[in-house]
């Protein structure tokens, strides 16, 4: 009596665990999502700070380069590139300058 009632609350946590979802994977997703804003946050005071150069004239001069770029959004304008969109839809969705998704792109397809 005492192994049929195990067996049947063994049975029940194993069905039981295939309903439950793993937090490391949402925990890992929100991160992800996390540092893409944050990223496009900076992308958007950079900007900010551009037009307030721009209007003091001051001059800074920024390089091309894609080790500016957190590897997240590196792997996502990859992974879009990858999937045939556009480097301009590229650029609209990640709140990236068209020429730094050109040098992200440029360095994928250089490794590759």
């Amino acid at each position: 009596m005492i192994v049929i009632i195990l067996l049947i609350i063994s049975v029940a946590l194993i069905v039981w665990s295939f309903y439950k979802k793993d937090n490391g994977e949402k925990v890992k997703e929100e991160f992800e999502e996390l540092s893409l804003q944050l990223m496009q946050d900076i992308y958007h005071l950079k900007n900010r700070v551009a037009i307030l150069e721009n209007e003091l004239n001051i001059t800074t001069e920024e390089t091309l380069t894609s080790m500016k770029i957190h590897d997240v959004l590196k792997n996502h304008v990859v992974t879009l590139y990858t999937q045939g969109v556009s480097l301009e839809n590229i650029a609209s969705q990640t709140q990236l300058p068209v020429a730094t998704v050109q040098v992200v792109v440029d360095e994928y397809v250089e490794h590759k």
